[in-house]
């Protein structure tokens, strides 16, 4: 029975993999759309380019968030993180960094994939202790973009790709019992983890909290 399960969860991952292009965000993600294109789409709205990030962080918080992306090993930067104390619903923004992915071959998407969902499980991991008192934790990868502003030289945006939500009991139970890429996918097969995508290129219009690191180039 377990085999079937794994099988369901690789089938999807699969499928992920060839509808890739129905989901805008992981075409900048992935680069079936190019930089460039992304860039005159936002170039209007270059208002909402991201400078220094001043809010206010509860310090055990930005300690988490540090340790996140000191584990992620440079590949995430988040730049938001808060507890919404009226819905209840705890949401990080990250900015995440990936090379062009190999979809010639099998392992060229697992890996792809993969280290999606450890960008998600760390950030799960990272701030359960400052996700107490949340229903649902909501984790949404932003595909960053360079820019050129008229009195800032270049500056950062990002480009919302894909978010991820999940019932925050369901969360615990699932790292509690061990992490792998079947095991997630699992969870999406279930209902249990959502994902959503913009239909058009849509930006990251939030309030920063989390100083921006600079994160290598992909």
């Amino acid at each position: 029975m377990r085999r079937s399960i794994h099988l369901i969860g690789f089938l999807l991952l699969l499928m992920l993999v060839s509808a890739c292009s129905a989901l805008p965000g992981l075409r900048v993600l992935s680069g079936e759309e190019g930089a460039e294109s992304v860039q005159d789409q936002v170039v209007q709205t270059i208002d909402l380019v991201m400078a220094d990030k001043d809010g206010y962080t509860d310090p055990s918080l930005i300690a988490a968030i540090d340790r996140i992306e000191a584990a992620a090993a440079g590949t995430v930067d988040i730049i938001e993180a808060r507890l919404d104390p009226e819905t209840r619903v705890f949401t990080v923004d990250l900015l995440i960094n990936m090379p062009p992915p190999d979809f010639s071959t099998i392992e060229g998407q697992v890996a792809y994939y993969d280290t999606i969902r450890h960008a998600v499980e760390l950030t799960w991991l990272g701030t359960m202790y400052d996700s107490e008192g949340a229903d649902v934790l909501s984790v949404t990868l932003l595909d960053p973009a360079q820019v050129a502003t008229l009195d800032s030289g270049e500056g950062i945006i990002g480009i919302v790709n894909t978010s991820f939500s999940i019932d925050r009991p369901a969360a615990m139970s699932y790292l509690s019992q061990g992490r792998s890429l079947n095991g997630f996918y699992d969870m999406i097969t279930a209902g249990t983890l959502t994902l959503t995508s913009p239909s058009t290129t849509e930006l990251y219009d939030g309030e920063p909290n989390h100083p921006l690191s600079s994160l290598p180039a992909g």
